[in-house]
């Protein structure tokens, strides 16, 4: 239910439209929207009046006195319903967890115990590695493996072809030689491996040969709960977490919150792919904080002579559109295409790739928005009746947006543990099963995801959607061999660089970007606006006197009596600027009243 409906149903009960609890109910609602609309962990107070005022006077057309809302904000700080560092405001489930992240990591790396590893020692452990597995680690991955064994946290990023993979194998080989173990039998190890989508996490395990699973199924959470239920820690010794950059703040910290203070973390990922869909950009905010130590690798090897999608991806990361972008090449090829031709274009890439033997499974459409001709659903819909027409005599049933058909290609859209099924899982439909023969008297679509079936009553269809196509954020932790990328200037306010990056990064063999060159060069040269987030400044007390901290609160416990109200009135409206930022003249400048 919006808000604008339970307003409806506010009034029709009697709550009048200057009601204090309406504006409360108001500022909390916009607070939260706009935190999960921008990914931001914060509002300025200035920005949550203005959004606030415009909901309000949107759903009753009553003009309202600006002052009077602030002051609700004043009660909403003063009553612990949102908290408040200078002219910021934030939910109280972003504040805590972004708090909660700080606290854990801290606790982690400064607690509990760490096994004396000596650099020698490490030093012959890696030669072991190289002689036991036939590579050759350079001096920079030799020392990210160094740091990942002796600290208690440690971050690995880089791009697509960096080695992340090779050194996460070293880094675990070395580990197990520390532990006395042999690396080869890879159920001994007291290793927990976890990432934030099920096909990442299937990822991990086939490049690491360990078991892996989803951060939520590890952490115990079902369906949309977003809360742990573990009694206790994470049963490891080491624990590392890929494609970190998808990682939220809430999830963050439920993550580390469950992680004992004995424990190796090893965080890997990509900063500069899309943030996570959720508010804040912790993998980010964590690179900037010297507490930390991390490595991140620049020089590319996983790439043949004939290859070039990594070098693209890589120049495209440093704001770069190569002269070369439109030429064909062994592994991608640019067509120039209006907005209105791309559904024609791909029929035709679609067909030729099927005549040349490439299964159509593994053809994957990513693209920026869900509307227009150029569109997520309008793809769908052109590549269901291509790759899966429908057939004389055969079932299928409509949705809102499609009809399913037996063989449609689909996605997973939430978590849902109990079922072991995650947001951003494909799976194709293998059965349609009208109401008439279900135990749920209703229509039921069968699943496969990846050896799982699931069936789905038509009451639980709005967690799948067709997967012909889909949006560049549900393809983060995926890879696919043939990536088709359609990018027009209909599409302008979506496109940053690290979307389009992202896009390409998901290529494994083929990369087909259809579109106007003048769209990619905007996406490559736009970083987009940074997301605003608290969690850097609540490590700057780390390096604080102690004593200093103490005499602070003990300044402030005794000077009680001079204490201001929070609560605004027109006597006190003068000192409110402290506490929010906003004065009489802020407001009618920006309200004009």
């Amino acid at each position: 239910m919006g808000f604008t409906i339970a307003d409806q149903l506010a009034e029709e009960l009697g709550i009048e439209s200057q009601a204090p609890e309406r504006f409360r109910a108001g500022l909390v609602h916009s607070l939260f929207q706009a935190c999960m609309e921008t990914g931001d962990t914060y509002v300025e107070a200035r920005d949550l009046l203005e959004q606030t005022l415009t909901l309000l006077e949107s759903s009753r057309p009553v003009e309202l006195d600006p002052s009077q809302v602030a002051q609700e904000l004043s009660y909403l700080i003063e009553e612990d319903k949102v908290q408040q560092i200078d002219t910021k405001i934030f939910d109280n489930s972003l504040f805590f967890a972004e708090e909660g992240i700080r606290s854990h990591l801290v606790r982690i790396l400064e607690k509990g115990e760490q096994k004396s590893q000596d650099l020698e020692t490490i030093q012959k452990h890696i030669t072991t590695v190289e002689q036991e597995l036939g590579i050759e680690y350079d001096n920079i991955q030799k020392q990210a493996i160094c740091d990942a064994i002796q600290n208690k946290v440690f971050i690995l990023t880089g791009g697509p072809g960096t080695g992340k993979t090779t050194v996460i194998n070293g880094i675990i080989a070395v580990y197990a030689l520390f532990e006395g173990l042999d690396f080869r039998k890879k159920s001994n190890l007291p290793i927990l491996l976890a990432a934030p989508t099920g096909r990442a996490a299937r990822r991990m395990n086939e490049l690491t040969g360990l078991p892996s699973a989803t951060i939520h199924r590890h952490l115990g959470m079902t369906g949309d709960d977003d809360t742990s239920h573990l009694e206790d820690y994470l049963d490891a010794d080491f624990i590392i977490v890929d494609e970190f950059s998808m990682v939220d703040t809430w999830l963050a910290n439920q993550l580390f919150s469950n992680i004992s203070s004995n424990s190796k973390i090893l965080i890997v990922g990509d900063s500069d792919q899309l943030p996570s869909v959720s508010p804040g950009q912790v993998l980010a905010d964590l690179l900037h904080i010297p507490l930390i130590p991390q490595t991140r690798l620049e020089k590319i090897y996983r790439q043949s002579k004939e290859s070039t999608i990594v070098t693209l991806a890589s120049q495209i990361r440093q704001g770069i559109l190569p002269a070369d972008f439109t030429q064909k090449k062994a592994d991608r090829s640019y067509f120039e295409i209006a907005s209105g031709h791309i559904p024609a274009t791909i029929e035709k890439i679609l067909g030729a790739a099927l005549r040349n033997g490439i299964p159509a499974r593994d053809i994957q459409v990513l693209a920026p928005m869900y509307r227009g001709t150029a569109g997520i659903d309008a793809i769908n819909q052109l590549m269901q009746d291509l790759l899966n027409p429908p057939q004389k005599d055969q079932l299928s049933f409509e949705a809102p947006q499609c009809h399913y058909r037996k063989g449609d290609k689909v996605i997973h859209l939430v978590n849902d543990a109990e079922i072991n099924v995650f947001n951003g899982d494909l799976g194709a439909i293998t059965d349609l099963i009208p109401g008439k023969y279900t135990e749920s008297k209703q229509d039921e679509i069968v699943i496969d995801f990846d050896g799982n079936e699931v069936s789905y009553p038509r009451n639980e269809w709005y967690k799948i959607r067709l997967a012909y196509a889909m949006s560049i954020h549900k393809s983060q932790g995926s890879e696919f061999p043939v990536v088709i990328l359609p990018i027009t200037s209909a599409s302008r306010r979506m496109l940053e660089r690290n979307l389009i990056y992202t896009a390409i990064t998901r290529a494994k063999s083929k990369l087909i970007l259809l579109g106007e060159l003048q769209a990619f060069d905007y996406a490559t040269q736009h970083i987009g606006t940074a997301r605003k987030t608290y969690l850097i400044e609540r490590f700057s007390d780390l390096l604080e006197n102690v004593e200093e901290k103490q005499q602070a609160v003990s300044e402030t416990v005794t000077s009680s009596a001079s204490e201001q109200s929070y609560i605004l009135t027109e006597e006190n409206w003068d000192s409110i600027p402290a506490m929010i930022g906003i004065t009489d003249t802020d407001l009618k400048e920006i309200f004009g009243k």
